[in-house]
């Protein structure tokens, strides 16, 4: 709320354009933000899925685009590299990232950022693509949300909410924070309990929910987005084996290389936080050859970029009116982490 007040007492005095324009001039950053849908479900209490995925409507996104091509330098990240080795960062640079691939990234994002004449960097997870299915983390958020009542075991932990509908939050963020903390063996076969203790029909999902298509992502690519790797399967990094951590790092460049036949040059962590990657991570990304890795912590990145492979980026969500929007870009310490 206060940063909701500050945001339009500085819109009033029309402040906020100018502490842009002022910051650019005097620290030169490269300001990174991090998308997930662009999706309108309105105030639909029916939505079961997780909510706090989507990043804005199509049309506060479409309002986001036209503030930002007036007052950025709205780049890709392979554009961003070339800068970087000819050391000519000028402080207006902006990239535009969406994490996991849903397919309202191709409906709804994909149009309007063409339509502006704006490119975007979309991470996918590439074992989702064309899957009928949606991803595990939403999937659990739609299993808890449609259960008669939530009383089921987790991993050793039994969980007993059933009381009162109330808690259905609650149990959400428990389990995810419960699945994001476990070895990744523990999280395929506690999700998979999970699912079946609570009745969930996992073969019942609705073509919303659904990843991109590879046609989506290669039509995309083929109009000046950049693709980029997500993993395969959108586990939590730090959690895995050296084999697995292996293979979703390198597999996922391969495949993209592969339908896309271009090189893969940058990755986004799953869930990103500083549990959720690690210095290992960091390296075998720089190994297999990406030009960055990026996180999920909230932040601005210096113009050196002195390390690639630990991106901070700015979190756009669903409640961010424009004055806030604005204000995120304008003081990014308000919503660092």
């Amino acid at each position: 709320m206060k940063k909701r007040l500050l945001a339009s007492l500085l819109a009033l005095f029309n402040l906020v354009t100018l502490g842009i324009y002022v910051r650019r001039l005097f620290k030169k950053e490269v300001t990174v933000l991090a998308y997930h849908r662009v999706l309108d479900v309105g105030n639909c209490s029916q939505y079961k899925y997780d909510r706090e995925l989507i990043s804005a409507t199509p049309e506060m996104f479409d309002a986001q685009l036209q503030f930002l091509k007036r007052h950025y330098d709205v780049i890709d990240l392979v554009t961003l590299n070339d800068r970087l080795r000819n050391n000519s960062i000028t402080g207006k640079e902006l990239v535009i990232t969406f994490d996991d691939g849903f397919s309202d990234n191709y409906s709804n994002a994909f149009p309007l950022l063409k339509s502006h004449g704006i490119p975007g960097v979309f991470f996918v997870s590439t074992g989702y693509i064309g899957a009928q299915s949606t991803f595990w983390f939403n999937d659990v958020v739609c299993a808890i949300n449609s259960a008669d009542q939530l009383k089921f075991k987790l991993g050793k932990h039994d969980v007993d909410l059933s009381a009162s509908t109330d808690n259905r939050e609650q149990c959400i963020q428990q389990t995810l924070r419960y699945l994001k903390k476990s070895p990744n063996s523990d999280r395929i076969q506690a999700i998979g309990s999970l699912f079946k203790q609570l009745n969930y029909d996992l073969h019942n999902t609705p073509e919303l929910e659904h990843p991109m298509t590879w046609d989506n992502v290669k039509e995309m690519h083929a109009a000046g987005m950049e693709i980029g790797s997500h993993t395969v399967s959108h586990p939590i990094l730090s959690r895995l084996t050296e084999q697995e951590l292996h293979d979703e790092i390198y597999n996922s460049k391969s495949i993209l290389e592969s339908q896309l036949n271009t090189p893969c040059n940058s990755i986004a962590y799953p869930v990103g936080g500083y549990d959720e990657f690690n210095q290992k991570v960091e390296t075998l990304c720089q190994s297999a050859g990406y030009n960055f890795g990026l996180s999920y912590v909230s932040g601005i990145n210096s113009p050196t970029l002195d390390n690639r492979y630990n991106m901070k980026r700015l979190h756009v969500e669903e409640f961010i009116q424009m004055p806030e929007f604005k204000l995120m870009l304008c003081l990014p310490e308000l919503y660092s982490r």
